[in-house]
């Protein structure tokens, strides 16, 4: 849960504080111009719904009689570190893509997206479940 709430907010993160590589992002990836602000207008009420879903995160974290706290208590430390990660020196930033390998954050993006056509062409029919009576 940490890590995916990590992801989750500096993906938030990233695309508050760069909403023109996000709308150069989305038509360079195949989206008509004139309906980016659609995408943008989109892309800041999912913003706001992740707020509000780490508000209501963190209250079930101190909520003595909720269930699920350490899943809530990962989210919320993972949204922490996001935070943290991103007000970090753009320098630390630089020599960590350079580390993973990158060059900049759009190099980032451009190798997610090659990923997800990656998994969208595998072919999933040709999996074969195997029973637990055939072991």
């Amino acid at each position: 849960m940490t890590f995916l709430s990590f992801g989750l907010a500096l993906t938030a993160l990233f695309a508050a504080n760069n909403p023109e590589i996000v709308q150069a992002f989305l038509v360079r990836s195949g989206w008509p111009v004139q309906f980016v602000h659609y995408a943008t207008n989109g892309v800041t009420i999912i913003i706001i719904g992740l707020i509000l879903f780490y508000l209501a995160n963190a209250i079930r974290v101190v909520n003595p009689r909720a269930e699920g706290r350490s899943n809530a208590a990962g989210l919320i430390v993972g949204a922490i570190a996001a935070i943290g990660v991103s007000s970090m020196d753009q320098s630390h930033l630089q020599m960590g893509l350079q580390y993973a390998g990158f060059e900049s954050p759009a190099d980032v993006l451009t190798f997610a997206q090659a990923r997800t056509s990656e998994i969208v062409n595998i072919d999933w029919t040709s999996v074969v479940p195997v029973s637990s009576s055939a072991k």
